[in-house]
């Protein structure tokens, strides 16, 4: 494997080339297998690559091995805007509306992908010359890896990225505007990740005790989603007044309880709507929610599809393993060369 296309290709995924939903610019492939259907789109500097992956997982499949990638870069940070699953070693959940930060020097990583869900997500690989130019120069190596820079930062800029990732897979341009566009979406990418992690170098760090409070007030809020938790029970739980509890809460989790506790309750609902034939409506009742359209806007927010559309996926993978959602014939005139 002399090229990053080579490992693709190795990998499994063939040419694309007549697919036109992502930029030209950059190289498309398409896999279908009994685990999963999808493309998968990447362009390539000698500073980093950025990558796409567009794919529906019609079987649950855990992936025991994942090949050496250091050859081509240093880092790889991405934005999971849908996804249902876990990565191990070290643990992170895969969910909608989180960071995946990948430690590619470890040869230990498995993955564990649910069926019956869309994987999208939007990276960016840092090669050596980038991290060098701009991270390195910055850091005590003795204080900070780049992994923890990174992995400490997920959840700080989990919202600016988003917004960053959904740009990238909703441009249009053709060259020489795309390699300028992606060029800047580079660079912003790893500005955010550097701003988030100096700003929170001048934060007052969280007290060991205050933090295993917190961490007990998410673990309650994680057994008992369901339920109407009162501030007044949360503060009892943390040992804090309800100030307190709100601005060291938010400092650990980057978000209020509220927003913790809605974000719990739409991860439950997006498993029972792919994986059991309840009714959408028993669904929002069973995690908190008598209002079905209270529930439907809740899950529209975090998800970025609505429940019926998690629904309709579910019901035709399950009435066929050959039929799926995202058909890159479908969308286009793809088809293997190979």
């Amino acid at each position: 494997m002399n090229t990053f296309q080579d490992f693709i290709e190795k990998s499994g995924w063939n040419s694309c080339h007549n697919y036109s939903k992502y930029s030209q610019v950059g190289k498309t492939f398409c896999t279908q297998n009994e685990n999963f259907n999808g493309i998968y789109w990447y362009y390539e500097t000698d500073q980093f690559i950025i990558d796409i992956h567009d794919s529906f997982i019609k079987k649950e499949h855990m992936v025991n091995f994942f090949p050496d990638i250091s050859p081509f870069i240093a880092f790889s940070s991405t934005y999971i805007k849908s996804a249902n699953g876990e990565c191990f070693n070290p643990y992170q959940a895969l969910t909608s509306n989180t960071m995946f930060i990948m430690n590619i020097e470890r040869t230990d990583v498995r993955f564990l992908l649910h069926a019956n869900f869309p994987y999208v997500s939007v990276g960016i690989y840092f090669k050596n010359k980038m991290i060098e130019e701009y991270i390195s120069c910055h850091l005590n190596p003795e204080c900070t890896s780049i992994y923890d820079l990174f992995f400490e930062t997920r959840e700080l800029v989990t919202k600016p990225l988003e917004k960053l990732a959904n740009s990238i897979l909703n441009w249009n341009m053709n060259s020489p505007a795309a390699e300028i566009f992606l060029e800047a979406k580079a660079k912003e990418w790893l500005s955010i990740t550097l701003d988030a992690y100096f700003n929170k170098l001048k934060l007052k760090p969280i007290s060991k005790s205050d933090e295993k409070a917190i961490e007990n007030v998410a673990s309650y809020i994680n057994d008992h989603y369901a339920l109407v938790l009162s501030q007044e029970l949360l503060e009892k739980i943390a040992m804090m007044s309800g100030t307190k509890l709100k601005n060291v809460f938010k400092q650990k989790y980057q978000m209020s309880i509220t927003e913790y506790t809605q974000k719990r309750r739409m991860n439950i609902a997006e498993t029972l709507l792919s994986t059991t034939s309840l009714e959408i409506k028993d669904i929002a009742k069973s995690v908190g929610y008598i209002s079905h359209s209270r529930f439907t806007i809740l899950f529209k927010k975090y998800k970025g599809v609505y429940p019926r559309e998690v629904k309709k996926m579910s019901s035709l993978n399950s009435t066929s393993m050959h039929m799926h959602q995202y058909n890159p014939e479908k969308h286009s005139s793809c088809k293997d060369k190979r």
